[in-house]
């Protein structure tokens, strides 16, 4: 078997480079099919070790208490949604004051296009977020330069804040900015503190930040800003038991009845590993689709080929019979012959779809990793492809009468 296989493997190539342009056409499917595999299955796996370093570096015990959950609104938006209430800072204080299993909670207010400047220097469009002290417990981030806001900054509406360093670097670039007053949206703040840089998440800076008093930012843009809270658990195992006390403090602030589903959402980061799952899924189906239709088109080329292939080696088919080869010897012949040609353009598929992901890794945010069961997948594919679409050629040829092959012209 061995033998046959390396003969049928050398009578391919020796096809190949004699009809190189009509065996790189035939393939092409094929080749177009694998690239997306490789190309789609790179940037998705790079993606996931991306998403995961990223949300282990923010912490996974974080509970987001929301007025939906993410994912939520697939499928449409209901009203019944659209017009939840948002939280309110007393909210925050009595799960601080009745969930014994929370070691922080931070109510978080926020306010979108506002403009920075100091000097001459005007930053473009950012969101500024409203806090409180317990934001460095809840979300993970440290000052590296000053200070953070006090509990009676936050009291006493203080116009401070604190900047991530994309900012700094943005209003700064030659100094530090601590002590320096900013405008933010025209008003007049005090820098404090600089946070320490945490790189990005799902492609967006988590250093692009502004952070202030909630109270201040209620005093500066209105009283109607929406608020939303993060809390932290006072262990990573007490996480369900934060989540369930959590929940049933906020029925109580709601005033909701036992019959009254809840109007708010108390989710953890599995939530998002599961909606970003949900979006990969869909990224998934779209590669299946693509490189499907590739891979069909190429298939049906490698049969025409390998009829032709039939047809031009009648005569040699009969003298192979004549001479003792059997029906199997001739099948398998032509079945390797028909693996090698999709195996081929499979390693060419699997050549460019890397270079596809790396160039993607390069040129965008996107992350770029190479699984090796991506690879094998890709060229199981390919000569699975072969085997499938070479069997009818291969039949056929296996079943060719030897004295009706040796008339053959």
């Amino acid at each position: 078997m061995a033998i046959d296989v390396r003969e049928g493997v050398t009578i391919a190539f020796r096809a190949i480079r004699s009809n190189k342009l009509r065996s790189f056409l035939t393939v092409l499917g094929v080749i177009i099919g694998i690239t997306t595999i490789m190309a789609m299955v790179s940037i998705i796996e790079g993606l996931n070790r991306s998403m995961k370093a990223q949300l282990a570096s923010i912490g996974t015990d974080v509970l987001y208490i929301r007025t939906f959950a993410p994912g939520a609104f697939f499928g449409g938006f209901p009203d019944s949604l659209r017009h939840r209430p948002w939280f309110k800072p007393e909210d925050a204080q009595a799960i601080r004051n009745q969930a014994d299993a929370v070691l922080a909670v931070s109510p978080l207010n926020f306010t979108q296009g506002v403009k920075l400047r100091y000097g001459e220097t005007e930053t473009r469009a950012n969101a500024v977020v409203g806090s409180s002290p317990d934001y460095l417990v809840t979300n993970g981030y440290a000052v590296v330069n000053g200070r953070y806001f006090t509990d009676a900054e936050v009291e006493h509406r203080s116009p401070v804040c604190v900047l991530g360093l994309d900012q700094v670097e943005a209003l700064f670039p030659h100094g530090t900015s601590v002590g320096k007053s900013i405008y933010i949206g025209g008003r007049p703040f005090t820098v404090i503190g600089e946070l320490e840089r945490r790189g990005k998440f799902v492609g967006m800076s988590l250093d692009d930040i502004v952070i202030t008093p909630y109270t201040s930012l209620e005093k500066n843009f209105g009283p109607d800003l929406p608020m939303v809270l993060n809390a932290k658990p006072k262990a990573p195992e007490l996480i369900d038991t934060a989540k369930d006390q959590i929940t049933e403090v906020l029925r109580r602030q709601r005033r909701l009845r036992y019959n009254q589903s809840d109007n708010f959402a108390v989710f953890t980061d599995q939530s998002l590993v599961d909606l970003y799952k949900q979006i990969t899924g869909a990224f998934y189906l779209v590669m299946v689709v693509i490189s499907s239709i590739g891979l069909l088109v190429g298939g049906i080329g490698v049969m025409n080929i390998m009829l032709v292939s039939v047809t031009e080696r009648t005569r040699e088919i009969g003298i192979r019979k004549a001479i003792g080869a059997r029906q199997k010897d001739v099948l398998w012949q032509f079945l390797v012959e028909a693996m090698t040609l999709t195996g081929t353009g499979g390693i060419i598929g699997v050549t460019l779809g890397l270079l596809v992901g790396w160039l993607i890794d390069v040129l965008t945010p996107l992350s770029f990793a190479v699984p090796p069961w991506g690879i094998l997948l890709a060229f199981f594919s390919s000569t699975s492809i072969g085997l499938f679409f070479g069997m009818y050629p291969a039949v056929k040829a296996a079943r060719l009468d030897p004295v009706e092959a040796l008339r053959y012209e």
